[in-house]
């Protein structure tokens, strides 16, 4: 059995080169990286992270140091989904959500790391997959910047041969939405795919507003337009703004 014997985990502030905001954290002067390193018991290491916009890392840091730990050395690692159901029972008291999955999340995903490292495969390979390569996309958190930042930003994002952008959405008058949404959409041109992100700055009526006023600028998707767990609001927002939408990042 390849018992668990060893798990570490450090809570890094790492600064920001620019104050970033979106509609609804606010200011963001630096990010929060928690790493959990594990071990078992034959020298095998696993890696897993989380990371915070700015607070809450500590927490996160103390849940996996002093409630979680103990729940899982000793246990033996290639159990991952009996881990997992193991912590999250040990915690569930204390929420389902927010610093308690995150902790969860880290050490999980280290398990994975530990687990495909034994096997000598990347994960990706390890989890079922037969392609190296996924489809990913550029995202500025971006909403404090003018027009010009925002456009330079899209350009150096081209430079590194990013094919999809992400912009954020939530100003203060739908108005400015618009502008800026549309001049991304002028200067990457039609066929771009160009997504934006209001990060559950709107109420559902607003959000129905901002689809409706988006809508020929031909989105992929809005995201997190609300709350995440407003299951009934985000159907009225599909069904009356006319958008793909995309959510669940906050559950």
């Amino acid at each position: 059995m390849a018992a668990l014997s060893k798990i570490v985990t450090t809570c890094y502030r790492v600064p920001l080169p620019v104050v970033l905001t979106d509609s609804t954290h606010g200011e963001m002067t630096h990010f929060e990286l928690i790493l959990v390193r594990i071990e078992d018991n034959e020298g095998f290491q696993g890696v897993g992270y989380t990371y915070t916009v700015g607070s809450g890392g500590e927490a996160v840091r103390v849940l996996v140091e002093h409630y979680l730990s103990p729940l899982l050395l000793g246990q033996d690692a290639s159990l991952i989904e009996k881990l997992w159901e193991r912590m999250w029972w040990g915690l569930h008291y204390g929420g389902r959500g927010g610093t308690v999955c995150l902790a969860i999340s880290a050490v999980d995903i280290a398990l994975w790391d530990l687990a495909s490292r034994r096997a000598s495969m990347p994960l990706w390979k390890f989890l079922g997959g037969f392609d190296p390569s996924v489809p990913c996309y550029a995202g500025g958190i971006d909403l404090q910047f003018t027009e010009e930042q925002l456009l330079k930003q899209a350009d150096g994002f081209l430079e590194q041969e990013f094919r999809a952008i992400k912009m954020k959405i939530g100003r203060k008058h739908l108005s400015e939405d618009v502008k800026r949404v549309q001049a991304m959409r002028k200067h990457l041109g039609r066929d771009f795919p160009l997504m934006a992100d209001a990060n559950m700055g709107w109420s559902v009526d607003q959000a129905i507003r901002a689809c409706r006023a988006l809508e020929e600028f031909e989105l992929v998707w809005i995201e997190e337009p609300c709350i995440p767990d407003d299951v009934a609001g985000h159907a009225r927002i599909v069904q009356e703004g006319g958008q793909p939408i995309a959510a669940g990042e906050n559950l």
